[in-house]
């Protein structure tokens, strides 16, 4: 079974679809949000992703790994 693959627009992408929303937001907004976009797919892709050792009966709490770069950061 292929992985399904999460599509995440690249800046140039963004930034065009942010510039014809009604709202106009500054630059440093759009560039916010799209931080926030790839911080949050790259989280959820580490949760996907994580790969444990058996031996030592390890296991991810997923709200650990989703909840580890807080977005207030990206400011």
């Amino acid at each position: 079974m292929k992985k399904k693959e999460h599509f995440i627009s690249t800046a140039e992408e963004f930034w065009n679809l942010s510039c014809k929303n009604d709202k106009l937001k500054s630059p440093s907004d759009i560039m916010i949000e799209f931080a926030k976009l790839h911080v949050e797919a790259a989280l959820k892709e580490a949760l996907n992703n994580a790969r444990f050792d058996n031996e030592h009966k390890y296991h991810p709490v997923p709200k650990s790994i989703i909840n580890a770069y807080p977005l207030t950061n990206i400011k």
